[in-house]
Protein backbone atom coordinates (compact mmCIF):
# COMPACT_ATOMS: atom_id res chain seq x y z
CA UNK A 1 0.00 0.00 0.00
CA UNK A 2 1.96 3.30 -1.43
CA UNK A 3 -0.99 5.67 -0.79
CA UNK A 4 1.66 8.53 -0.52
CA UNK A 5 4.54 7.40 -2.42
CA UNK A 6 2.93 6.22 -5.36
CA UNK A 7 1.41 9.76 -6.41
CA UNK A 8 5.23 11.42 -6.03
CA UNK A 9 7.39 8.69 -7.71
CA UNK A 10 7.49 6.98 -11.10
CA UNK A 11 4.70 3.99 -9.84
CA UNK A 12 1.85 5.03 -12.27
CA UNK A 13 -0.55 3.75 -14.60
CA UNK A 14 1.43 2.61 -17.50
CA UNK A 15 4.52 0.58 -17.83
CA UNK A 16 5.96 0.73 -21.47
CA UNK A 17 9.22 -0.72 -22.88
CA UNK A 18 11.31 -1.48 -19.91
CA UNK A 19 10.37 1.94 -17.40
CA UNK A 20 7.50 3.25 -15.80
CA UNK A 21 6.00 5.68 -18.42
CA UNK A 22 4.75 9.34 -16.60
CA UNK A 23 2.17 9.67 -19.37
CA UNK A 24 -0.04 9.60 -16.38
CA UNK A 25 1.21 10.52 -12.71
CA UNK A 26 -1.75 9.59 -10.63
CA UNK A 27 -2.37 6.51 -9.33
CA UNK A 28 -5.36 7.14 -6.92
CA UNK A 29 -6.99 3.75 -9.30
CA UNK A 30 -6.94 0.77 -7.39
CA UNK A 31 -7.09 -2.22 -8.23
CA UNK A 32 -8.80 -3.38 -5.49
CA UNK A 33 -10.00 -0.97 -2.77
CA UNK A 34 -7.10 -0.28 0.10
CA UNK A 35 -7.93 -2.60 3.17
CA UNK A 36 -5.52 -2.95 5.75
CA UNK A 37 -3.75 -6.33 4.66
CA UNK A 38 -2.20 -9.07 7.65
CA UNK A 39 -0.85 -12.50 6.94
CA UNK A 40 -1.54 -14.46 9.64
CA UNK A 41 -0.08 -18.17 11.46
CA UNK A 42 -1.57 -20.48 13.47
CA UNK A 43 0.49 -23.64 15.60
CA UNK A 44 -1.45 -26.41 17.13
CA UNK A 45 0.19 -28.14 19.83
CA UNK A 46 -1.02 -31.38 22.25
CA UNK A 47 -1.39 -31.22 25.86
CA UNK A 48 -0.58 -34.43 27.79
CA UNK A 49 -3.43 -34.64 29.39
CA UNK A 50 -5.22 -34.87 26.23
CA UNK A 51 -8.48 -33.00 27.58
CA UNK A 52 -7.89 -29.59 25.51
CA UNK A 53 -5.60 -28.65 22.77
CA UNK A 54 -2.62 -25.34 22.85
CA UNK A 55 -3.33 -22.84 20.08
CA UNK A 56 -1.31 -19.92 19.17
CA UNK A 57 -2.48 -17.37 16.87
CA UNK A 58 0.07 -15.14 15.60
CA UNK A 59 -1.06 -12.07 13.18
CA UNK A 60 1.43 -10.32 11.51
CA UNK A 61 0.61 -6.70 10.66
CA UNK A 62 3.11 -4.72 7.94
CA UNK A 63 3.32 -0.59 8.43
CA UNK A 64 1.97 -0.31 4.93
CA UNK A 65 -1.24 -1.67 5.14
CA UNK A 66 -1.96 1.19 8.11
CA UNK A 67 -2.70 4.98 7.50
CA UNK A 68 -0.21 6.66 9.55
CA UNK A 69 -0.72 10.41 10.76
CA UNK A 70 2.01 12.89 11.57
CA UNK A 71 1.74 14.26 14.64
CA UNK A 72 4.49 16.95 15.82
CA UNK A 73 7.58 14.61 15.12
CA UNK A 74 6.62 11.31 14.80
CA UNK A 75 4.03 9.47 12.44
CA UNK A 76 1.22 7.40 14.28
CA UNK A 77 -1.00 5.01 13.07
CA UNK A 78 -3.80 3.17 15.07
CA UNK A 79 -5.91 -0.16 14.25
CA UNK A 80 -8.00 -2.57 15.57
CA UNK A 81 -7.64 -6.56 15.66
CA UNK A 82 -10.37 -8.77 16.38
CA UNK A 83 -10.44 -13.02 16.77
CA UNK A 84 -13.82 -14.74 17.40
CA UNK A 85 -13.27 -18.44 17.49
CA UNK A 86 -16.48 -20.53 17.31
CA UNK A 87 -17.04 -24.60 18.12
CA UNK A 88 -19.12 -27.00 15.69
CA UNK A 89 -22.07 -25.24 17.65
CA UNK A 90 -21.12 -22.25 16.91
CA UNK A 91 -20.76 -21.27 20.36
CA UNK A 92 -18.01 -18.93 21.07
CA UNK A 93 -15.01 -19.96 22.55
CA UNK A 94 -13.01 -17.17 22.04
CA UNK A 95 -13.39 -13.52 21.35
CA UNK A 96 -11.13 -11.12 21.66
CA UNK A 97 -10.62 -7.63 20.45
CA UNK A 98 -8.08 -4.51 21.14
CA UNK A 99 -6.72 -1.95 19.58
CA UNK A 100 -2.78 -1.52 18.70
CA UNK A 101 -0.69 2.29 18.31
CA UNK A 102 2.07 2.08 16.17
CA UNK A 103 4.75 4.67 16.11
CA UNK A 104 7.87 5.74 14.23
CA UNK A 105 10.16 9.23 13.44
CA UNK A 106 10.77 7.72 10.44
CA UNK A 107 8.17 8.57 7.43
CA UNK A 108 10.14 5.19 4.80
CA UNK A 109 8.51 3.06 7.81
CA UNK A 110 5.05 4.04 7.51
CA UNK A 111 4.73 2.38 3.80
CA UNK A 112 7.31 -0.03 4.06
CA UNK A 113 6.56 -3.99 3.99
CA UNK A 114 9.45 -4.62 6.19
CA UNK A 115 8.14 -3.34 9.38
CA UNK A 116 5.80 -5.37 10.98
CA UNK A 117 4.17 -5.45 14.17
CA UNK A 118 3.17 -8.80 15.51
CA UNK A 119 0.30 -10.40 17.66
CA UNK A 120 0.21 -13.52 19.13
CA UNK A 121 -2.43 -14.65 21.22
CA UNK A 122 -2.64 -18.56 23.29
CA UNK A 123 -5.50 -20.38 24.01
CA UNK A 124 -6.29 -23.87 25.63
CA UNK A 125 -9.52 -25.12 23.42
CA UNK A 126 -11.30 -28.41 23.62
CA UNK A 127 -11.13 -30.91 20.65
CA UNK A 128 -13.67 -29.84 18.03
CA UNK A 129 -14.02 -28.38 15.18
CA UNK A 130 -14.03 -24.20 15.02
CA UNK A 131 -14.23 -21.81 12.42
CA UNK A 132 -11.75 -19.23 13.26
CA UNK A 133 -12.25 -15.30 11.81
CA UNK A 134 -9.84 -12.26 12.28
CA UNK A 135 -10.39 -9.14 11.02
CA UNK A 136 -8.52 -5.95 11.26
CA UNK A 137 -9.32 -2.51 11.10
CA UNK A 138 -7.69 0.89 10.57
CA UNK A 139 -9.16 3.12 12.75
CA UNK A 140 -8.02 5.98 10.60
CA UNK A 141 -9.59 5.41 7.42
CA UNK A 142 -12.16 2.55 8.88
CA UNK A 143 -11.49 -0.02 6.30
CA UNK A 144 -11.43 -3.20 7.54
CA UNK A 145 -10.59 -6.72 6.15
CA UNK A 146 -11.08 -10.31 7.28
CA UNK A 147 -9.69 -13.93 6.85
CA UNK A 148 -11.65 -17.25 7.68
CA UNK A 149 -9.95 -20.66 8.79
CA UNK A 150 -11.18 -23.61 9.79
CA UNK A 151 -9.79 -25.96 12.24
CA UNK A 152 -10.44 -29.15 12.46
CA UNK A 153 -9.67 -30.40 15.58
CA UNK A 154 -12.22 -32.96 16.85
CA UNK A 155 -10.24 -36.06 16.32
CA UNK A 156 -7.00 -34.67 17.31
CA UNK A 157 -6.13 -37.10 19.84
CA UNK A 158 -7.93 -39.83 17.66
CA UNK A 159 -4.35 -41.57 17.09
CA UNK A 160 -2.31 -43.26 19.90
CA UNK A 161 0.25 -40.72 18.18
CA UNK A 162 -0.12 -36.85 17.87
CA UNK A 163 1.76 -34.71 16.15
CA UNK A 164 2.31 -30.59 16.42
CA UNK A 165 2.38 -28.19 13.47
CA UNK A 166 5.87 -28.14 12.54
CA UNK A 167 7.90 -24.49 13.55
CA UNK A 168 9.83 -22.68 11.34
CA UNK A 169 13.07 -21.19 13.41
CA UNK A 170 13.96 -18.07 12.12
CA UNK A 171 16.17 -17.13 15.18
CA UNK A 172 16.82 -18.00 18.78
CA UNK A 173 17.39 -15.39 21.93
CA UNK A 174 19.50 -17.03 24.64
CA UNK A 175 18.49 -15.61 28.41
CA UNK A 176 20.58 -14.82 31.32
CA UNK A 177 20.60 -18.95 31.83
CA UNK A 178 22.43 -19.99 28.60
CA UNK A 179 18.89 -21.52 27.19
CA UNK A 180 17.61 -19.88 24.21
CA UNK A 181 14.21 -18.86 22.99
CA UNK A 182 13.03 -19.91 19.60
CA UNK A 183 11.31 -17.35 17.11
CA UNK A 184 9.31 -19.21 14.58
CA UNK A 185 8.30 -17.69 10.89
CA UNK A 186 5.22 -16.56 10.54
CA UNK A 187 5.35 -16.70 6.59
CA UNK A 188 7.80 -20.42 6.60
CA UNK A 189 10.94 -18.12 5.07
CA UNK A 190 14.22 -19.78 4.90
CA UNK A 191 17.31 -17.40 4.65
CA UNK A 192 19.67 -17.51 1.79
CA UNK A 193 22.39 -17.23 4.38
CA UNK A 194 22.42 -20.08 5.69
CA UNK A 195 23.34 -23.46 4.49
CA UNK A 196 20.80 -25.33 6.49
CA UNK A 197 17.66 -24.48 8.63
CA UNK A 198 16.17 -25.68 11.66
CA UNK A 199 12.33 -27.15 12.38
CA UNK A 200 10.65 -27.68 15.37
CA UNK A 201 7.88 -29.74 16.57
CA UNK A 202 6.21 -31.90 19.46
CA UNK A 203 5.43 -35.73 19.71
CA UNK A 204 2.68 -36.89 22.50
CA UNK A 205 3.20 -39.96 22.25
CA UNK A 206 3.39 -43.77 24.37
CA UNK A 207 7.05 -43.24 23.80
CA UNK A 208 9.24 -46.09 22.40
CA UNK A 209 11.43 -46.77 19.48
CA UNK A 210 10.83 -45.52 15.39
CA UNK A 211 11.92 -43.49 13.08
CA UNK A 212 11.71 -39.06 12.10
CA UNK A 213 11.18 -39.22 8.56
CA UNK A 214 11.53 -35.30 6.68
CA UNK A 215 10.96 -35.06 2.76
CA UNK A 216 11.16 -31.58 0.53
CA UNK A 217 9.37 -32.04 -2.33
CA UNK A 218 8.73 -28.75 -5.19
CA UNK A 219 5.49 -27.41 -5.70
CA UNK A 220 5.49 -30.08 -8.71
CA UNK A 221 5.49 -32.82 -6.29
CA UNK A 222 9.15 -33.84 -7.26
CA UNK A 223 11.25 -35.55 -4.15
CA UNK A 224 14.08 -32.45 -3.78
CA UNK A 225 15.66 -34.63 -1.02
CA UNK A 226 14.77 -36.34 2.05
CA UNK A 227 16.28 -38.55 5.35
CA UNK A 228 14.94 -40.31 8.16
CA UNK A 229 16.44 -41.02 11.71
CA UNK A 230 16.44 -43.52 14.35
CA UNK A 231 14.77 -42.14 17.42
CA UNK A 232 13.60 -43.46 21.14
CA UNK A 233 10.31 -41.18 21.77
CA UNK A 234 10.25 -40.67 25.24
CA UNK A 235 6.57 -41.08 26.47
CA UNK A 236 4.37 -38.09 27.00
CA UNK A 237 5.45 -35.12 25.41
CA UNK A 238 8.86 -35.01 22.82
CA UNK A 239 10.27 -31.85 21.81
CA UNK A 240 12.06 -31.96 19.04
CA UNK A 241 14.23 -29.63 16.83
CA UNK A 242 16.01 -30.84 13.86
CA UNK A 243 18.95 -28.69 11.03
CA UNK A 244 17.94 -29.66 7.82
CA UNK A 245 20.45 -28.86 4.62
CA UNK A 246 19.39 -26.12 2.44
CA UNK A 247 22.37 -26.45 -0.16
CA UNK A 248 18.95 -28.28 -3.10
CA UNK A 249 17.15 -24.96 -2.92
CA UNK A 250 16.60 -22.45 -4.95
CA UNK A 251 14.31 -18.80 -4.56
CA UNK A 252 11.48 -20.60 -4.75
CA UNK A 253 8.61 -22.42 -2.78
CA UNK A 254 8.94 -25.78 -1.19
CA UNK A 255 6.34 -28.21 0.93
CA UNK A 256 8.06 -29.97 3.90
CA UNK A 257 6.40 -33.20 4.69
CA UNK A 258 7.02 -34.88 8.28
CA UNK A 259 6.77 -38.43 9.21
CA UNK A 260 6.82 -40.03 12.36
CA UNK A 261 6.36 -43.57 12.54
CA UNK A 262 6.56 -45.22 16.33
CA UNK A 263 5.93 -49.33 16.14
CA UNK A 264 3.56 -49.75 12.99
CA UNK A 265 1.53 -46.46 13.45
CA UNK A 266 2.87 -43.42 11.79
CA UNK A 267 1.32 -39.11 11.61
CA UNK A 268 2.35 -36.93 9.07
CA UNK A 269 2.89 -32.99 9.27
CA UNK A 270 3.03 -30.61 6.09
CA UNK A 271 4.65 -27.61 5.96
CA UNK A 272 5.05 -25.00 2.66
CA UNK A 273 8.52 -23.60 3.01
CA UNK A 274 10.11 -20.63 1.09
CA UNK A 275 13.53 -19.68 0.40
CA UNK A 276 14.07 -15.69 0.07
CA UNK A 277 16.79 -12.80 0.48
CA UNK A 278 16.42 -10.03 2.52
CA UNK A 279 14.27 -7.41 0.59
CA UNK A 280 12.86 -10.40 -1.70
CA UNK A 281 8.89 -9.24 -2.72
CA UNK A 282 6.63 -10.67 -0.83
CA UNK A 283 4.93 -10.74 -3.73
CA UNK A 284 7.25 -13.03 -5.69
CA UNK A 285 7.30 -16.84 -5.15
CA UNK A 286 9.27 -18.34 -7.12
CA UNK A 287 12.27 -16.22 -8.64
CA UNK A 288 12.33 -18.26 -12.46
CA UNK A 289 8.65 -17.11 -12.66
CA UNK A 290 9.27 -13.94 -11.76
CA UNK A 291 11.90 -13.73 -14.05
CA UNK A 292 9.77 -14.75 -17.14
CA UNK A 293 7.52 -12.50 -16.15
CA UNK A 294 9.62 -9.29 -16.90
CA UNK A 295 9.14 -10.16 -20.49
CA UNK A 296 5.92 -7.51 -20.76
CA UNK A 297 9.19 -4.67 -20.31
CA UNK A 298 12.04 -5.33 -21.58
CA UNK A 299 12.93 -8.21 -19.61
CA UNK A 300 14.13 -10.79 -22.69
CA UNK A 301 18.22 -10.37 -22.65
CA UNK A 302 17.66 -11.45 -18.91
CA UNK A 303 15.32 -14.21 -18.91
CA UNK A 304 18.07 -15.17 -21.61
CA UNK A 305 21.04 -15.06 -19.38
CA UNK A 306 19.22 -16.37 -16.41
CA UNK A 307 18.56 -19.99 -17.92
CA UNK A 308 22.56 -20.52 -18.20
CA UNK A 309 23.67 -19.19 -14.39
CA UNK A 310 23.64 -20.09 -10.96
CA UNK A 311 21.16 -19.04 -8.62
CA UNK A 312 23.03 -16.28 -7.08
CA UNK A 313 23.88 -14.97 -10.27
CA UNK A 314 20.53 -15.83 -11.34
CA UNK A 315 19.73 -13.22 -8.34
CA UNK A 316 21.90 -10.58 -8.42
CA UNK A 317 20.73 -10.60 -12.24
CA UNK A 318 17.09 -9.62 -11.24
CA UNK A 319 18.73 -7.28 -8.62
CA UNK A 320 20.41 -5.25 -11.14
CA UNK A 321 17.29 -5.17 -13.56
CA UNK A 322 14.73 -3.67 -10.82
CA UNK A 323 17.61 -0.98 -9.25
CA UNK A 324 17.68 0.81 -12.74
CA UNK A 325 14.46 1.81 -11.86
CA UNK A 326 14.25 1.87 -8.18
CA UNK A 327 12.52 5.42 -7.44
CA UNK A 328 14.23 5.23 -3.62
CA UNK A 329 17.59 3.58 -3.82
CA UNK A 330 18.02 4.64 -0.85
CA UNK A 331 15.66 2.48 0.81
CA UNK A 332 15.54 -1.57 1.64
CA UNK A 333 11.97 -1.52 -0.96
CA UNK A 334 12.22 -0.81 -4.59
CA UNK A 335 7.97 0.01 -4.87
CA UNK A 336 7.92 -0.59 -8.80
CA UNK A 337 8.98 -3.55 -8.64
CA UNK A 338 5.94 -4.18 -6.12
CA UNK A 339 3.43 -2.72 -8.45
CA UNK A 340 4.49 -4.64 -10.93
CA UNK A 341 4.25 -7.74 -9.49
CA UNK A 342 1.37 -6.37 -7.26
CA UNK A 343 -0.22 -6.07 -11.03
CA UNK A 344 1.14 -9.82 -12.21
CA UNK A 345 -0.69 -11.30 -9.05
CA UNK A 346 -3.79 -9.25 -9.62
CA UNK A 347 -3.87 -10.89 -12.85
CA UNK A 348 -3.09 -14.21 -12.00
CA UNK A 349 -5.91 -14.29 -9.79
CA UNK A 350 -9.00 -12.61 -11.95
CA UNK A 351 -7.68 -13.00 -15.37
CA UNK A 352 -6.87 -17.20 -15.30
CA UNK A 353 -8.10 -19.53 -17.16
CA UNK A 354 -6.89 -21.92 -19.36
CA UNK A 355 -3.63 -19.97 -19.45
CA UNK A 356 -2.72 -18.51 -16.18
CA UNK A 357 -4.15 -14.65 -15.84
CA UNK A 358 -0.77 -12.92 -16.55
CA UNK A 359 -0.16 -14.32 -19.82
CA UNK A 360 -3.63 -13.51 -21.09
CA UNK A 361 -4.32 -10.41 -23.39
CA UNK A 362 -6.20 -9.04 -20.10
CA UNK A 363 -3.58 -10.33 -18.01
CA UNK A 364 -0.71 -8.27 -20.63
CA UNK A 365 -3.10 -5.23 -20.35
CA UNK A 366 -3.56 -4.82 -16.64
CA UNK A 367 0.36 -5.44 -15.90
CA UNK A 368 1.21 -2.79 -18.56
CA UNK A 369 -1.17 0.11 -17.95
CA UNK A 370 -3.01 -0.69 -14.42
CA UNK A 371 -6.40 -0.84 -13.60
CA UNK A 372 -8.86 0.75 -16.52
CA UNK A 373 -11.13 4.12 -15.39
CA UNK A 374 -13.93 2.08 -16.36
CA UNK A 375 -15.30 -1.06 -18.02
CA UNK A 376 -17.84 -1.75 -20.26
CA UNK A 377 -19.12 -4.91 -20.12
CA UNK A 378 -21.16 -6.85 -22.76
CA UNK A 379 -22.03 -10.57 -22.01
CA UNK A 380 -25.29 -11.27 -23.17
CA UNK A 381 -25.25 -9.12 -26.87
CA UNK A 382 -27.37 -10.76 -29.43
CA UNK A 383 -25.82 -12.08 -32.64
CA UNK A 384 -22.76 -10.86 -30.77
CA UNK A 385 -20.20 -12.62 -28.80
CA UNK A 386 -19.03 -11.39 -25.30
CA UNK A 387 -17.03 -8.45 -25.27
CA UNK A 388 -15.52 -6.03 -22.96
CA UNK A 389 -14.18 -2.34 -23.43
CA UNK A 390 -11.47 -0.86 -21.37
CA UNK A 391 -11.68 2.90 -20.94
CA UNK A 392 -7.73 4.61 -19.58
CA UNK A 393 -8.93 8.06 -19.96
CA UNK A 394 -5.76 9.87 -18.94
CA UNK A 395 -3.29 7.92 -21.43
CA UNK A 396 -6.16 8.10 -24.36
CA UNK A 397 -6.40 4.65 -24.89
CA UNK A 398 -9.28 1.64 -24.93
CA UNK A 399 -8.80 -1.96 -25.28
CA UNK A 400 -11.73 -4.09 -27.13
CA UNK A 401 -11.51 -7.96 -25.76
CA UNK A 402 -13.72 -10.65 -27.21
CA UNK A 403 -15.06 -14.20 -25.95
CA UNK A 404 -14.31 -15.80 -29.38
CA UNK A 405 -14.82 -19.19 -27.58
CA UNK A 406 -17.76 -18.50 -24.79
CA UNK A 407 -15.18 -19.96 -21.92
CA UNK A 408 -14.39 -16.91 -21.08
CA UNK A 409 -11.12 -16.17 -23.11
CA UNK A 410 -10.96 -13.07 -23.64
CA UNK A 411 -8.65 -11.81 -26.37
CA UNK A 412 -7.67 -8.82 -27.83
CA UNK A 413 -9.11 -7.72 -31.23
CA UNK A 414 -6.50 -5.60 -32.41
CA UNK A 415 -2.89 -6.24 -31.76
CA UNK A 416 -1.28 -4.42 -28.74
CA UNK A 417 1.74 -3.09 -31.11
CA UNK A 418 -1.41 -0.81 -32.67
CA UNK A 419 -1.23 0.91 -29.69
CA UNK A 420 2.50 1.82 -29.25
CA UNK A 421 3.91 -0.67 -27.18
CA UNK A 422 7.16 -2.25 -27.20
CA UNK A 423 6.00 -4.92 -29.36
Amino acid sequence: MLRLLIKSLLVIGVLITGVFSQESSDFSREMEPEVPNFIYDINVTPIATKDSISVDIIIQVPFSAIQFIKKDSIFVGKYEVSIMLLDEKEVNAVSKIWTKVLQTQKFAETYSNECNDINKLTYNIRPSDYSLTIGVLDLDTRKSTHQKRELNLKDYYKKSITLSNIKIIEDSIADSSADSTAISSITSTLSDKRSEFEISFVILSNGGKGTIKYSVYNMNKKVIFENKINHNFIKGLDYQRLSIPRDNLSYSKYRLILTIKIDSEEVTAEKVIQVRWVGMSNLIDNLDMAIEQLKYINGGSLIKKSKKVTDEEKKQLFLDFWQKKDPTPGTDENELMNEYYRRVNYANQHFSGYLEGWKTDMGLVFILFGPPNEIERHPFELQTKPYEVWYYYEINRTFVFVDETGFGEYRLITPLDYYGTMY
